[in-house]
């Protein structure tokens, strides 16, 4: 034992490796919900091809060619409570999360052309759309009989004591591990086959916000087209505080118990284009598809924050910590939908979109080093993603609307059976109210997903939770 038990001062270690990004990153920044104004959210998001819509320029920017008057819309409430139950071994948890939140501002402006011409007009689109919310927060709790030290012993074994790094340092200086007698680079897990408690808590914040500059053009009012020039602002905050305490007696050799903190921020912005088309051929239908070209974050900054708390029997508090700065380059898979659009006597619509994503597409950059492990896994663990939109709206009187949608966001894994695999389900309704000049909707939102996360271990027991938000989204606007 090389060891003094009173230690109290607190020792900073450097974080030896280059990189701490892998294949969860690429695909949590490659992801996107697409949230925007109550009417966009209300009726499913179904406007690839009914268009007319600002939020529908980050899904199909040939949205943009229906507008024939300025328009300003402005969602200054988007009010989202969710709960998350989480299944851990064989035990039941649960967390509560409200957050308000701004997801959607914008101006289109319309341009009539000479009368003779076909081409009727050309539009211009500014402002933002939130594209993917990472607001969560889970726990977790079970009896176990593993031991996150489990997993940094062989990871440590091979290495002197005065060199560890990283997690093998924390656990080190934690009291975690130990070498092993007449050793310095053999070590042991002092929790090693025990009955361990273990407590977990995640909380996820931040989002990805959209910039969108957007042209369009109505042809002979037959076919409308745009581009949108989308750049995207990356925020997320990933919270993780980790414990274990034993179960089957008070503590080895003074240790009472001990919990790990993390932290990770990443911020980013990043460049893409959109192109789109909808097509009306008659006037109770219209077709459309867009283009997405594949999203480029350069220099995501990625700060890592670790610390451990270790609790002695005689009283005294052991912390002991590690930060990482780096930054990284990522491209995000490319995306192609198609929709259709019915018209029913101009007062309702009906409509349908499909989209894809492949996420094995996704690649990660960094001149200092070449991610070919983690890229690897991409392609072997993430492949297509399958996106349904499908809504409606109609007019009950001239300025008096409802609305009704669903969406259903497929698994991008390749491999997993389980149902705690992504798979999200949207079911939305509204209502609005259209005047001369002003305008105003009002959306509800029921988000339902349910995802795996794994404590410390990829193959170990990871934790299955479940998430509901109920949203409740306000937007108002004038046209002129």
């Amino acid at each position: 034992m090389k060891r003094i038990a009173t230690l109290i001062i607190v020792i900073m270690s450097v974080f030896g490796m280059a990189n701490a990004q892998g294949d969860y990153e690429a695909f949590t920044f490659s992801q996107a919900d697409y949230l925007g104004t109550a009417r966009f959210m209300g009726a499913g998001g179904a406007f690839g091809a009914t268009g007319g819509d600002f939020s529908a320029l980050s899904t199909n920017p040939a949205a943009i060619g229906l507008f024939k008057r300025y328009e300003v819309s402005f969602t200054p409430m988007s009010l989202n409570f969710g709960y998350t139950d989480t299944y851990y071994h064989g035990d039941k948890s649960a967390a509560r999360k409200f957050k308000y939140t701004v997801p959607q501002v914008g101006i289109v402006t319309s341009h009539n052309i000479h009368r003779d011409n076909e081409w009727k007009s050309w539009q211009f689109g500014f402002g933002y759309n939130r594209i993917m919310d990472y607001n969560n927060t889970f726990r977790a709790n079970a009896q176990v009989h593993s031991t996150i030290g489990d997993m940094i012993v062989p990871h440590a074994n091979g290495i002197d004591y005065h060199n560890l790094t990283g997690d093998a340092s924390l656990a080190w200086y934690g009291y975690i591990i130990d070498t092993m007698p007449g050793r310095h680079d053999q070590y042991y897990n002092y929790f090693h086959n025990h009955d361990i408690n273990q407590s977990a808590l995640v909380v996820r914040s931040g989002a990805i916000d959209e910039m969108t500059i957007s042209f369009g053009g109505n042809y002979s009012d037959k076919l409308f087209i745009g581009a949108t020039l989308g750049i995207p602002f990356l925020d997320f905050k990933e919270n993780t505080t980790y414990g274990e305490t034993l179960a089957d007696t008070d503590n080895i050799a003074g240790i009472s118990r001990y919990t790990l903190y993390s932290v990770q921020r990443n911020s980013g912005a990043g460049i893409n284009l959109k192109l789109g088309f909808i097509y009306q051929p008659a006037n109770f239908v219209r077709i459309g598809a867009a283009f997405h070209t594949p999203t480029y974050y350069w220099k995501i900054k990625d700060n890592f924050y670790r610390e451990i708390s270790t609790k002695l029997t005689n009283g005294t508090d052991l912390d002991y910590s590690y930060e990482n700065y780096n930054s990284f380059s990522l491209t995000t898979p490319l995306k192609f939908n198609v929709s259709a659009s019915f018209i029913i006597n101009k007062r309702a619509f009906i409509a349908a979109e499909y989209e894809f994503q492949d996420y094995g597409m996704a690649t990660l950059y960094n001149d200092n080093y070449d991610y070919v492990n983690e890229n690897d896994a991409i392609r072997s663990k993430f492949g297509i993603a399958h996106y349904i939109r499908v809504g409606g709206e109609v007019n009950i009187t001239q300025g008096f609307a409802l609305r009704a949608g669903y969406r259903l966001k497929m698994s991008p894994y390749k491999m997993t059976e389980s149902p705690y695999n992504n798979t999200t389900h949207f079911i939305s309704a509204g209502l609005g109210f259209r005047g001369k000049v002003m305008f105003g909707d009002l959306a509800y939102v029921l988000r339902m997903s349910k995802d795996a996360y794994w404590l410390y271990d990829a193959y170990g027991t990871p934790c299955n939770y479940a998430s509901k938000v109920h949203s409740v989204v306000a937007t108002i606007g004038c046209k002129f």
